[in-house]
C-alpha cells in the first residue's frame, strides 16, 4: 500500500470520527495522513518500527498505519465503514459540504447517492433544514452539479501512489498474468479523473474479485468485462477505476485502449478502417505489435493525446529523440534554507550529485520575496561566498536568484549583482489578478530586460488550487523568441507550468526550455521527472533543453549576460 492511499484511508478515518461527534480524534488522524504523505521511506519505518518518529502520529494511530501499510486494509475502518454508507463520505468530501453538514443531510434525508441530494436541494427540502439556508443549498448543489460534470479530481502526484496500490492489490492474484498502469496517470495528465488498468487473464471473474476486495473500493459494477467495456469500481473519494481485461494474447490492444486518450484510441480505429483491416487483426500480446500491425512506430504514452501524433508517426517521427530524465545534467531552480528551503547548500548539492546531476543552480528568491525570506545583494554574496567555500563539491554548483517580476516588469534583481550571478530565473509571485493587458505589458517588459533569464513557472497555476494568470501568451512568446530567454518547465506536481498544449507553442517558435524541480528540499529534487513528463507531452527533444547540455555549455547558455 503505498503512502498516498495510506494517507487517504487515513483521511477516510478522520471523517468517520469527526461523523461520530470526536473531533479531537479526527483531527489527529488529519494530521497523521500529512506526515504518511511526507514521509520519506514510509515502509522502512513500518518494518523498524519507527513510525512515532513522524509527527502526530503516537503508539495508536502507528498500530493502525502499520496494518494499512501490511494488509491495506484496518478492522476499525471496515467497522466504520459498515456503519457509514459510502455516500455520506462522497458528500463530507465535496467542496461547500464538509462533515457535519454531511451528517445533518444524511440523517434528515438518508440519500441512496448525489442526486437524490441534488434533487432534495431542487426541491427545496436542503435550505428547510436547521443551520442550512437558500445560499448554502445553492452551494451544494453547485458543487453537486460540478462533480457530476467533472467526476472527481486529484493531481496526478496522489493520482500515483492509489494507482500504484491498487496495481499492487491485482498483482498478488495469481490469476492475472499481467497489470499495468494505464490511463491518465502512464500519459502523465495532470488532473486525474481516474485510474485505468489493462489486465491479462484467463479468468476474469478472480480478477473481478479481487479488485472488490481493495481497500478504497466502496462499489463495483459488474458489468461483463471485455477490452472495450472495463469493469469500474468506485472508490472512497469517488474517484472510478477502470479495469480493461483480455486473454494475454489479446493483451496489447487492451493496454493501448486503457492508455491512450479516446481521442487517440479513436485515430488508430481510423487507420485501420482506412487501411481495411479488421480490429481482430490487431490483436496481439503487446503494443508494439499492434503499432506495427498499423504501419507505425512505438507511439510514447505521453504523446497520445489525439492530436496529431498518428500523422506525425505515419510521417516518420519516431519519437525516440524526447527528452529523458537521463538527458538532464542539471538540478536546476533549487531553494535552501537562505529562503524558504529545507535544507543547506551543501545538502542540496550533496543530494543532487547522489541523484546523478554534474551541476545544481542554487536559486534562492529575491528581496521582494519578504514572505520567503528573499535575499538582497548582502545576502546573496554571503551566500556565495558559502558556496565558494565548500570543499571539493560533488556537483558544480551555480550562483542564482529566482527573482520577483515586479508589477512594472522590472526583474527584482540589484543592478550591481546581475553581472556576479550564474543564472537569474524570473517569476510572478504576486498580483496574479493583474487584468489581460496590464500582465501581458509585465511579462513582455520583464521578457525585454537586456540579461539573459528564465522565465519560471510561467502561467503561475497551482493545479485544481489557482487558474493561470489572464495574459495574451502568443504576444509574449514572441518577444521571449527575440529576447535572452528561456522558459522553464516546473516538475513541482501543484504547479506543472508551462502546460504541454502552450509549450509547444513555444516549441513552434524555437524557444529553448529548462526543466526544473523547483525543490525546497532535497527530496524535492525528484520531482524532475514530472517536468520530464510534461516536456514529453510537450514533444520537446534533448536539443530544446538547456539543461541537458554540458555543464560548461550551460554555464555558458544562461549566464546573465548584457546585450
Amino acid at each position: 500500500m503505498e503512502p498516498a492511499t495510506i494517507a487517504a484511508q487515513l483521511r477516510e478515518l478522520a471523517v468517520y470520527y469527526e461523523l461520530d461527534g470526536d473531533k479531537h480524534r479526527a483531527y489527529a488522524y488529519d494530521r497523521a495522513a500529512k506526515s504518511v504523505e511526507a514521509a520519506n521511506g514510509l515502509h522502512r519505518l513500518v518494518e523498524e518500527g519507527r513510525l512515532e518518529e513522524l509527527p502526530g502520529v503516537g503508539p495508536s494511530i502507528a498500530r493502525v498505519v502499520a496494518e494499512l501499510a501490511r494488509r491495506g486494509t484496518v478492522a476499525v475502518l471496515d467497522r466504520l465503514r459498515s456503519e457509514w454508507p459510502a455516500i455520506v463520505i462522497e458528500l463530507a468530501q465535496l467542496p461547500k459540504v464538509g462533515v457535519p453538514k454531511a451528517r445533518k443531510i444524511f440523517q434528515a434525508i438518508a440519500p441512496q447517492d448525489l442526486e437524490a441530494v441534488a434533487a432534495a436541494c431542487r426541491a427545496g427540502v436542503i435550505s428547510e433544514l436547521p443551520g442550512f439556508g437558500k445560499i448554502s443549498e445553492q452551494r451544494i448543489l453547485q458543487a453537486i452539479e460540478e462533480r457530476r460534470l467533472k467526476g472527481a479530481q486529484v493531481i496526478l502526484l496522489d493520482a500515483e501512489g492509489h494507482a500504484q496500490s491498487l496495481a499492487a492489490h491485482l498483482r498478488a492474484e495469481p490469476a492475472a498474468k499481467q497489470v499495468e498502469i494505464c490511463g491518465p496517470v502512464r500519459r502523465w495528465v495532470e488532473v486525474i479523473d481516474h485510474l485505468a488498468y489493462a489486465v491479462a487473464t484467463h479468468d476474469p471473474e478472480k480478477v473481478i474479485d479481487r479488485l472488490a476486495s481493495f481497500a478504497l473500493v466502496t462499489s463495483i459494477d459488474r458489468q461483463r468485462a471485455t477490452p472495450d467495456s472495463p469493469v469500474v469500481a468506485y472508490l472512497a473519494g469517488g474517484l472510478r477505476a477502470e479495469v480493461h481485461l483480455a486473454r494475454p494474447d489479446h493483451f496489447g490492444w487492451a493496454h493501448i485502449l486503457a492508455t491512450g486518450s479516446p481521442e487517440h484510441v479513436a485515430l488508430l480505429r481510423q487507420r485501420a478502417a482506412d487501411r481495411e483491416m479488421s480490429m481482430e487483426i490487431l490483436q496481439a500480446t503487446d503494443e508494439v505489435h499492434v503499432y506495427r500491425a498499423l504501419g507505425l512506430p512505438f507511439i510514447p504514452p505521453e504523446v497520445r493525446d489525439g492530436t496529431d501524433e498518428v500523422q506525425a508517426a505515419a510521417a516518420g517521427d519516431h519519437f525516440l529523440d524526447l527528452i529523458t530524465l537521463d538527458d538532464l545534467t542539471a538540478a536546476t531552480h533549487c531553494h535552501t534554507t537562505y529562503s524558504d528551503g529545507k535544507n543547506s547548500v551543501a545538502e542540496m548539492v550533496r543530494a543532487a550529485a547522489e541523484l546523478g546531476f554534474d551541476a545544481i543552480t542554487i536559486t534562492d528568491h529575491s528581496a521582494a520575496a519578504s514572505y520567503a525570506g528573499g535575499l538582497g545583494a548582502d545576502k546573496l554574496r554571503e551566500q556565495a561566498a558559502e558556496i565558494a567555500a565548500l570543499t571539493d563539491p560533488e556537483a558544480k554548483v551555480f550562483r542564482g536568484t529566482e527573482a520577483d517580476i515586479l508589477a512594472d516588469g522590472a526583474i527584482d534583481v540589484p543592478p550591481e549583482m546581475i553581472g556576479e550571478l550564474d543564472v537569474i530565473i524570473a517569476s510572478v509571485h504576486q498580483r496574479f489578478q493583474l487584468d489581460e493587458e496590464g500582465m501581458t505589458n509585465r511579462l513582455i517588459t520583464a521578457m525585454r530586460q537586456p540579461f539573459f533569464k528564465i522565465w519560471g513557472h510561467a502561467l503561475g497555476r497551482l493545479v485544481l488550487r489557482r487558474d493561470p494568470i489572464k495574459v495574451r501568451l502568443d504576444d509574449v512568446l514572441d518577444v521571449v523568441a527575440e529576447s535572452q530567454a528561456a522558459i522553464e518547465i516546473n516538475g513541482d506536481p501543484h504547479r506543472l507550468d508551462l502546460d504541454p498544449i502552450n509549450a509547444r507553442k513555444a516549441v513552434a517558435r524555437g524557444i529553448k526550455f529548462v526543466l526544473s524541480s523547483d525543490a525546497h528540499s532535497t527530496r524535492g529534487l525528484g520531482a524532475v521527472r514530472f517536468a520530464v513528463a510534461m516536456a514529453r507531452r510537450a514533444r520537446i527533444r534533448k536539443q530544446h533543453v538547456l539543461n541537458a547540455l554540458p555543464a560548461e555549455e550551460l554555464a555558458a547558455a544562461i549566464r546573465p549576460r548584457s546585450l
